[in-house]
């Protein structure tokens, strides 16, 4: 298992929580999604299938700004 942390700005209550928890979900090989709203860090745990590159551009996709 890899772990990949990003940090995603302007996190607004739980329904973006829940997507976020969504878009990374419907990408291969993940494990775990750990969002925590006070610190817009999202710890994801995932196979080697998926890079976080590849988490970062499916959470720009939707439409959420990360930092790099």
């Amino acid at each position: 298992m890899h772990t990949t942390l990003i940090t995603v700005c302007d996190l607004d209550g739980e329904h973006c929580i829940a997507e976020i928890t969504n878009v990374i979900h419907d990408l291969p090989g993940i494990d775990t999604v750990d969002v925590t709203p006070e610190t817009g860090a999202v710890c994801v745990e995932h196979s080697p299938l998926v890079s976080g590159a590849d988490i970062r551009q499916a959470l720009e996709d939707a439409g959420y700004q990360v930092q790099h």
